[in-house]
């Protein structure tokens, strides 16, 4: 896999940061041959327009398709800019067993065993293209049009593995959106098994074109493609035994590779409850445990995070952010930082990111593999 984040330049107007974040963007996919799976923007609403503009003449200009989906979602830059910056995941084919297609729903990654099913800007709509009226109505009939995405792929939503879901007045609603996304998975089957198995998820304030809530979703299927839901950490408990149908994290493995993408993470215990209240600097040190705690048992740390977003009640929760991780002295994570209400008021931080366990080295003629921490057999 491939993994890119760019961050819009603060000094420059808002075309001129765009044209350039993408210019440069398409000219790394071009070069490396990367097929994009997802690509997601963050900027205000108004904005939309000129970024995905400049987006089009820059991948245009790169040879690259202009009609690659994406998503764009109203993270309100922090550092006072209209547009913070673009994440995307993709792969790069090495033999001719993958392929990565685009369909009406979105983008396809097929290898020889394994499909993968990026869809994006799920939104609320009627048949008749007009968004349906009321906040659960609207919900309600996203995840109908995300269950038709599906179906028509052949996938459905027990092959749902990650979830990207946006609420415009989350803080007013995340109550009752839980409500509704519970019934739905009951219907589906998702979340019956003896583990209360879902997908892992974000949940965060957000808006494309102000509707009252939109998705992105990640499913996979065949036989090479395992994907392996993380219900807990040492840190943190389920989060369905406080009402939130998701899974903390979800390891996948492709190919060989396993990648884990960890759900929107904050400063919550064991028992769900907020720790550190009124207290940045710790709510930030307890949302970074709580990612480590995920990524630890399966031998990797924040080091191997290769994609992150971190969402920042204010603006000022940023540069507290960056404090701690000096104090810290860990490497900077590569993040697009937005400013977004998270699920609950006294919660300062979210963190979501995906994370790659490397492959083992490969032993030369006549040497053997050096065991983990050293060891010998």
């Amino acid at each position: 896999m491939a993994f890119l984040t760019c961050l819009a330049r603060t000094n420059l107007p808002l075309g001129e940061a765009a044209d350039e974040l993408f210019s440069a963007l398409a000219a790394v996919v071009a070069e490396r041959g990367i097929q994009p799976v997802q690509e997601k923007l963050y900027g205000l609403t108004g904005a939309r327009e000129e970024v995905l503009s400049s987006r089009k003449n820059a991948y245009a200009a790169a040879g690259l398709a202009t009609d690659l989906p994406c998503s764009y979602h109203q993270g309100i830059p922090i550092d006072r800019l209209d547009f913070a910056g673009a994440q995307l995941w993709g792969v790069i084919p090495r033999d001719d067993g993958i392929t990565v297609t685009t369909t009406r729903e979105g983008r396809c990654w097929t290898g020889r065993d394994y499909r993968v099913l990026l869809v994006s800007g799920l939104r609320g709509v009627l048949a008749d293209g007009r968004l349906a009226e009321g906040l659960t109505p609207q919900a309600e009939h996203m995840l109908l049009n995300a269950d038709s995405a599906l179906e028509a792929q052949g996938f459905s939503f027990k092959n749902v593995t990650r979830t990207w879901i946006y609420l415009k007045r989350i803080l007013d609603w995340y109550g009752e959106f839980n409500r509704v996304r519970t019934a739905f998975f009951e219907t589906r089957g998702v979340g019956l098994d003896a583990e209360r198995s879902f997908p892992s998820s974000t949940g965060i304030q957000g808006t494309t074109a102000g509707e009252e809530c939109c998705m992105d979703l990640l499913a996979v299927d065949g036989a090479g493609a395992v994907a392996t839901p993380i219900h807990a950490s040492s840190r943190q408990g389920r989060s369905f035994d406080y009402g939130s149908a998701f899974s903390r994290a979800m390891s996948l493995r492709i190919g060989g590779l396993d990648t884990v993408f960890v759900s929107g993470t904050a400063s919550i215990d064991t028992q769900g409850a907020t720790v550190h209240l009124d207290d940045p600097e710790a709510q930030i040190l307890e949302t970074l445990l709580c990612v480590s705690a995920l990524l630890e048992p399966r031998g990797i740390g924040l080091k191997d995070v290769h994609l992150a977003t971190v969402f920042c009640k204010t603006p000022e929760i940023l540069q507290t952010y960056r404090q701690v991780v000096r104090l810290l002295g860990m490497p900077p994570l590569p993040i697009v930082p937005v400013v977004a209400d998270i699920c609950r008021p006294e919660l300062l931080v979210e963190i979501e990111a995906i994370a790659v366990v490397p492959p083992p080295p490969i032993a030369r003629p006549n040497e053997r593999a050096v065991p983990p921490e050293g060891r010998t057999q």
